[in-house]
C-alpha cells in the first residue's frame, strides 16, 4: 500500500511523526537551518540631526557581519529608516474615510511587503528597539513570518530570531518595555519644555 506523500514546505520537510498527527512541535530547529538567498537588512535611528546616517552606516556593518556568520545569501534590499521614529503616531485619514493612529514608516512596511511577497526570503535587524517600539507594528511582523517561515534575526545581544516562537514572545515583552520607555521620555520631555516657557526660555531647535 503506497505511503502518502510527505508535508513540504518549499525547502522544509515537516518530520515523519509529525505529519498528519495532532503533536504541536517548535519547528525551530528545522526552519533555523534554512539560509536566505535574497535576505533584508533594517536598520532604524531615531533622530539624525544632520543628516549624517552615521548611526545607520554602523549597524549595516553589524548586519553584514551577521549575515557573513549566518552563511546567508548577498543582501538583496536594505531599508533605511535615518531620521525615523518608531513611536511617535500620526492622524491618517484612511481612503473610506475612517480615521486611525499610526506610526508612519514606510520603509518597515515595504519590508513587511517584500517579505510576505517573496522579494526578500529573510531579515537581519540591528536590534529589537530599533526594528519596532509599537506592539502593533511587531504583531503585523509576527503574523508574515508565522506564514511564510522565514528568519527575522537580531544583529546585537542575544540574536533573537523571530521564527522561534519562545523568540516572540520574548520580543512581544520586550516591545512592551520599549513602548513604556519611550512614553517616560515623551513625559519627562513635555515637562520640561512646559517647565522652560513658564520661565520665559525659547523652546525648538535654533537655525
Amino acid at each position: 500500500m503506497p505511503t502518502a506523500a510527505p508535508t513540504v514546505w518549499e525547502d522544509f520537510e515537516v518530520p515523519a511523526h509529525a505529519r498528519g498527527g495532532q503533536a504541536t512541535l517548535n519547528l525551530h530547529d528545522h526552519l533555523a537551518a534554512y539560509a536566505p538567498k535574497r535576505p533584508g537588512a533594517h536598520l532604524r535611528i531615531s533622530s539624525d540631526r544632520f543628516g549624517l546616517e552615521a548611526g545607520v552606516d554602523r549597524q549595516l556593518e553589524d548586519a553584514e557581519d551577521t549575515r557573513a556568520r549566518l552563511r546567508w545569501g548577498p543582501l538583496a534590499k536594505i531599508y533605511r529608516e535615518n531620521d525615523t521614529s518608531a513611536f511617535k503616531k500620526r492622524k491618517v485619514i484612511k481612503p473610506d474615510g475612517s480615521i486611525d493612529w499610526m506610526v508612519l514608516r514606510p520603509e518597515f512596511r515595504q519590508l513587511l511587503a517584500d517579505l510576505a511577497n517573496g522579494v526578500i526570503d529573510g531579515v537581519i535587524f540591528y536590534d529589537l528597539d530599533r526594528l519596532v517600539r509599537q506592539p502593533r507594528d511587531l504583531e503585523d511582523l509576527i503574523d508574515i513570518v508565522e506564514y511564510v517561515k522565514r528568519p527575522v534575526t537580531g544583529a546585537t545581544g542575544g540574536r533573537m530570531n523571530l521564527i522561534n516562537d519562545s523568540d516572540r514572545h520574548m520580543a512581544r515583552m520586550m516591545c512592551v518595555m520599549a513602548l513604556k520607555s519611550s512614553e517616560d521620555t515623551a513625559r519627562r520631555v513635555a515637562r520640561q519644555h512646559l517647565s522652560a516657557a513658564q520661565n520665559g526660555i525659547a523652546q525648538g531647535r535654533i537655525a
